[in-house]
């Protein structure tokens, strides 16, 4: 779908500004600087952007599998091999800006243990409390349990609707799921500690099921009127709380809702520019930061601080973030999409 490629891609440029920003905070910086700031605040959204789609998607390629035991198993097979190798090449990538920066402050480098590393291999880093070594990867894990937990459901709401002999068990099932979910957004469950935004799964599920909920509803499994009271309720949750991950869920479902109920899934965004973007999208998401924080050093160190010198080497992070991007998505993105396509034929 070309729409959701060129989100995706979009959501990928966004969510470099905030791990760059750092070119703008500097004594003597100029009006630019805080603009700046409030960009980058906004292009942290990105992960939610990355979230609905997820869920569109995943309701999308699951529409007509039968989700036993093994179908969930060769569904998270499959999905390991989508997410696994780039993602264990950008842990090597920043091991190797470790190595760098240590070699060039002359300071120990802060390299992983060994069940450091095995957690992050494993995406448990978080919930086993070693914290990430890049701080991107926090949405892998979220990702990935949502995978695991979205699979097991959807099976067991396939199972319900096969024993009830009705088909609007499955729709209704995850409505009332998503219903459930709200009580994180709009505070009704009272998080422990920040981080558990980035832990666990239950506080970006609403996120998520919006996006599967919008495939159901174009679908026609789901009623457009529930639809509509689920995506007027998110509208008027953004109202109230004035969260802007809740507008982002909200305004990225009704894109894809307006889309697909205008035959436009497959036409917008279809530019090159925009289709490129978003299939290196995961890739460029995986590489950015520690290119981010080696450019940054090095403007720190031979360029004098003004807006002109930073948004220029804003500029370079893009351009170098991309390239890398490039190289991790023809070598060993693409070939894993190859296998994971095999897999499920």
């Amino acid at each position: 779908m070309a729409l959701v490629d060129g989100l995706r891609g979009f959501a990928a440029l966004a969510v470099v500004v905030p791990h760059s920003v750092g070119l703008f905070r500097f004594a003597g910086a100029g009006a630019l600087s805080e603009l700046m700031g409030r960009l980058a605040v906004f292009g942290n959204r990105g992960v939610e952007v990355f979230f609905a789609l997820s869920g569109f998607v995943i309701a999308f390629s699951l529409r007509r599998t039968h989700l036993s035991p093994g179908a969930i198993g060769n569904f998270i097979l499959r999905r390991s091999l989508r997410l696994d190798p780039p993602y264990w090449v950008a842990i090597g990538l920043f091991c190797g800006y470790e190595f760098l920066r240590a070699w060039v402050t002359r300071t120990p480098a802060g390299l992983p243990s060994g069940p450091h590393l095995l957690s992050h291999l494993l995406y448990l880093q978080d919930i086993l409390g070693y914290g990430q070594l890049n701080v991107a990867f926090w949405t892998l894990c979220i990702e990935f349990q949502f995978y695991l937990a979205f699979a097991v459901l959807l099976g067991l709401a396939q199972a319900l609707s096969r024993r009830t002999g009705r088909e609007g068990v499955l729709p209704l099932f995850f409505a009332v799921l998503f219903v459930l979910s709200l009580a994180w957004p709009t505070g009704l469950v009272e998080t422990v500690s920040p981080r558990i935004h980035v832990r666990y799964l239950p506080p970006h599920v609403f996120v998520f099921l919006a996006g599967a909920l919008t495939w159901w509803t174009l679908e026609g499994r789901l009623p457009r009127a529930v639809w509509y009271v689920f995506t007027l309720g998110l509208w008027g949750l953004f109202l109230w709380k004035l969260d802007d991950r809740v507008f982002v869920t909200a305004a990225t479902t009704s894109i894809l809702y307006v889309a697909g109920r205008r035959q436009r899934l497959y036409s917008w965004l279809a530019a090159r520019p925009f289709q490129y973007l978003g299939r290196i999208s995961y890739s460029l998401y995986l590489v950015h930061v520690p290119l981010c924080m080696l450019l940054m050093s090095v403007k720190s160190r031979v360029a004098p601080p003004s807006d002109a010198v930073a948004l220029a080497f804003l500029g370079v992070i893009f351009a170098v973030s991309i390239s890398v991007a490039h190289l991790l998505h023809t070598w060993v993105e693409a070939p894993c999409l190859e296998w994971t396509r095999r897999l499920k034929r």
